[in-house]
């Protein structure tokens, strides 16, 4: 073999292994406690969206702030600070899971710079025989 495959094969087998580090990374979902326990880290975490504590956002001051509660899987709710371009989330409150990407501050606040929400089915059999029985 010439050298020059033998670096060509290196080189791709080195592409290789960053693509499914950060790949496996970027998929593993962690709690509020563990993002925690690295501030200025960032991590996904997946929770849903705790209707305890009312959802703000205000245009007039910052359009591309919402602050919302969310509880991680472990059931530990967290006010979470998220900056987005689209601003307010469109039918958050309605999510059947969020998944949140940020990290916390030195302040102890989870910033989010990024959500990905699971919205609700609507071809959800047992919603839609409720919908219908009142109606």
């Amino acid at each position: 073999m010439k050298k020059i495959h033998i670096i060509l094969i290196v080189l791709i087998a080195a592409v290789s292994a960053i693509l499914v580090s950060t790949y496996t990374a970027a998929n593993t979902s962690v709690s509020f406690s563990e993002a925690l326990a690295k501030p200025g880290k960032e991590f996904k975490v997946s929770g849903f969206f705790d209707p305890a504590y009312p959802v703000e956002n205000d245009p007039l001051r910052d359009a591309n702030l919402t602050v919302f509660s969310m509880k991680d899987k472990s059931g530990f709710s967290q006010r979470v600070y998220l900056r987005s371009r689209e601003g307010r989330p469109v039918d958050l409150e309605r999510s059947e899971s969020v998944n949140l990407f940020g990290a916390y501050d030195e302040n102890g606040r989870f910033q989010a710079t990024d959500i990905q929400m699971k919205c609700p089915s609507k071809y959800n059999q047992n919603k839609h025989l409720l919908d219908t029985a009142e109606n």
